[in-house]
């Protein structure tokens, strides 16, 4: 079974309905997540995540998180799973 693993000095901001938060991000396999009240998000391309009303705004770079051309592009893990 693969568990959640937090990134290390790794952050990202979440909106959801016009409200701004810093939040942890995590890893599982090669995706990558943010830490979201008692649960976890995942983060997609465009913004988009796996919870219909929130949204990511930004991340902080980390070199074993890749993202294709453009802000929004879908992060992808590529470090030791």
């Amino acid at each position: 079974m693969k568990l959640f693993h937090e990134v290390p000095d790794t952050q990202a901001i979440m909106l959801t309905r016009g409200a701004y938060r810093q939040v942890p991000v995590y890893y599982r396999g090669e995706r990558v997540y943010v830490k979201y009240g008692s649960g976890f998000v995942r983060l997609m391309a465009h913004g988009g995540t796996s919870c219909p009303n929130v949204r990511w705004d930004d991340m902080e770079q980390h070199d074993k998180i890749v993202r294709g051309v453009g802000k929004f592009s879908e992060p992808v893990w590529k470090g030791p799973q």
